[in-house]
């Protein structure tokens, strides 16, 4: 068999074994009942199908109008449950399509950043990334945040390499959905641009193409804006719930994990649960300043060494067809290990590396995750847009060819 014939093996055996682990995660999510993000996400979905916009049943079991959640995956999937009843195998279709976009965009940055060898090679890693392959059958927003991600950089680098600013607005149309489906993100946009600035050549040239796609980015989110501003009378960014977040994060036990507010925030409103909830956050930061800032930096490392999120929500949740599989530590941590000896490999590949593209992206990520991230609710999830980021550098870790990007 030659090489072109074992490649060729490889491929398809990578395909084979990413659409198996979709199937298994489609076969555990059957009957389940979802909880948390998920559940919302499928309850906001559904009243935009119904015509009844982004809301959700609040305290007093009245359906209105929210915007505890980003609109970006509710509005997705509202206009697909248009066509198909939202299930598990059509969260799975969708979810994999959005992979095999983000999978492709992936290759083409590859081979933008001078190494088109990886290009194959880091799309079925991508794949085959456990976090990923699991959610498919889950109404969850990570694989959209990646593939916007991608986008948002591919478009960038095409217009380095043109006249013009169409793909500087194309760029800023993909950073503006990104942050719509999480605005967590937001300081990543102008991070990733910084990272490219010499692409352009020149600060002249590369000032009017950030202009640009900052103006597409606000064009996208003014309906959001102006939507929020008519619902609750006020201008809201983002959404209603960065005080919860602020809270969760800030709580003694870690911060990791999402914790329900007292019950008698919930009747207060929205925007007033959001207030209650960030100044008793900041009531637990100022009690003990240097113990809140010793946590947060430590839900960076703590979100690689947990049990998997995604295998957790099928397990953990009632209805699947094999209840004994929540013990099954193999299956819950196997994919962390996985997922592990990939980013030791990729710091190694940064260490090797450190003028490359990918390099300093990876710094733009740590940056976006240090700097910003941290200091709320953080766990696995909130980590997963650097997953491109990691296999890149891992893939240039293991593959022996010199040839590379110096340059970002």
């Amino acid at each position: 068999m030659g090489a072109p014939h074992i490649r060729k093996f490889w491929v398809a055996a990578a395909l084979a074994l990413a659409l198996a682990m979709r199937i298994f995660a489609l076969l555990l999510a059957g009957d389940v009942t979802h909880y948390g993000d998920p559940l919302n996400y499928l309850r906001l979905a559904n009243a935009v199908r119904e015509g009844q916009g982004l809301s959700l049943v609040n305290s007093a079991g009245v359906l209105a109008p929210t915007g505890q959640f980003p609109p970006g995956l509710p509005l997705l999937l509202g206009a697909v449950a248009y066509l198909v009843p939202l299930s598990p195998l059509t969260l799975t279709v969708v979810n994999t399509l959005i992979d095999i976009a983000a999978a492709l965009l992936l290759g083409r940055l590859a081979t933008q950043l001078g190494r088109r060898d990886l290009s194959v090679p880091v799309s079925l890693a991508y794949l085959l990334w456990p976090s990923i392959a699991f959610m498919a059958p889950l109404a969850y927003k990570e694989g959209l945040i990646i593939a916007l991600f991608l986008a948002m950089i591919v478009t960038l680098l095409e217009q380095a390499e043109r006249k013009g600013l169409r793909w500087a607005a194309l760029s800023g149309l993909a950073g503006g959905a990104l942050v719509l489906t999480q605005p967590s993100l937001a300081p990543l946009l102008p991070l990733t641009f910084l990272v490219f600035l010499r692409r352009f050549g020149t600060a002249t040239r590369w000032l009017p193409v950030s202009a640009c796609a900052a103006v597409a980015a606000t064009a996208v989110m003014m309906p959001w804006w102006v939507r929020n501003g008519v619902v609750f009378g006020q201008f809201i960014p983002f959404t209603t719930s960065s005080g919860l977040a602020l809270w969760v994060g800030a709580q003694p036990d870690g911060g990791m994990v999402w914790k329900l507010p007292p019950p008698e925030w919930s009747f207060a409103g929205e925007m007033e649960a959001s207030r209650l909830a960030a100044a008793e956050a900041w009531h637990i930061i100022a009690a003990d300043p240097a113990a809140y800032i010793l946590r947060c930096l430590a839900k960076f490392p703590a979100s690689f060494v947990g049990s998997n999120w995604a295998i957790d929500q099928l397990v953990l949740a009632a209805g699947h067809p094999w209840p004994q599989l929540a013990k099954s530590v193999a299956l819950r941590f196997g994919p962390t290990l996985v997922e592990l000896s990939v980013v030791m490999t990729a710091l190694v590949g940064w260490l090797r590396n450190r003028r490359s593209a990918a390099a300093w992206l990876l710094v733009a990520c740590l940056a976006q995750v240090l700097l910003f991230s941290i200091w709320f609710e953080f766990s696995e999830r909130h980590r997963l847009f650097m997953t491109p980021i990691w296999l890149l550098l891992a893939a240039m870790t293991v593959e022996r060819q010199p040839k590379q990007a110096t340059g970002a």
